[in-house]
């Protein structure tokens, strides 16, 4: 029963985090608050998961769960590997724009 307890408040936690840390948009605050919802529910209704799990056809609710998580790693991944090469372009623009702007300067030396 414990073990609940400690989820629930984790779960909390992170869900303040996130929230803290992505304030902007609405719907990211939707869908973290969504998030924590459903934690909580599958914590106090751990049989909910087998309910489902049959209901997809997987045998346990924990392999579903797993499954799930395994989604939403690689879409993570996905949209941290575009982000990433996002910024990656929007810097070697400003890195053009300001080496024409700025033509006289001596590029650095490499120690």
């Amino acid at each position: 029963m414990a073990i609940k307890f400690i989820l629930i408040a984790g779960l909390l936690i992170l869900t303040l985090v996130c929230l803290v840390v992505l304030k902007s948009r609405l719907a990211t605050r939707l869908f973290v608050a969504a998030q924590l919802l459903v934690g909580v529910v599958l914590v106090i209704f751990p049989e909910a998961t087998n309910w489902i799990a049959a209901k997809v056809g997987v045998g346990r609710g924990t392999d579903l769960l797993f499954y799930l998580m395994v989604l939403v790693v690689y879409a993570g991944a996905l949209i941290a590997l575009a982000k990433f090469r996002r910024l990656e372009r929007q810097v070697t623009e400003l890195a053009r724009q300001v080496a024409l702007r700025n033509p006289q300067q001596e590029p650095p030396e490499n120690p």
